[in-house]
């Protein structure tokens, strides 16, 4: 199990809150983030960690920002190089 935490930022209040996770590996890590973003009607972003490494960053689709990951891990990145 590794430790990830995600950091939720609402509008107006950046670092609104602080929810650490144990996961298995960066797939299961989001998809807690995802189940977890809910808790905090009105979010803006969420932003998912692994230590200091960011693996995702989510958006209120409800103000007009993307679900889908807006930042690229590094493994993503390579597949875009290729």
């Amino acid at each position: 199990m590794a430790f990830y935490f995600c950091i939720v930022n609402a509008p107006g209040r950046p670092v609104h809150d602080i929810h650490g996770l144990q996961c298995e590996d960066d797939a299961a890590a989001r998809a807690a983030v995802d189940d977890l973003a809910w808790q905090w009607p009105g979010f803006e972003t969420v932003e998912l960690y692994q230590d200091e490494r960011l693996v995702s960053v989510i958006g209120n689709s409800g103000l007009g920002l993307a679900m889908e990951p807006l930042a690229m891990t590094a493994p993503e990145m390579d597949m875009v190089a290729a």
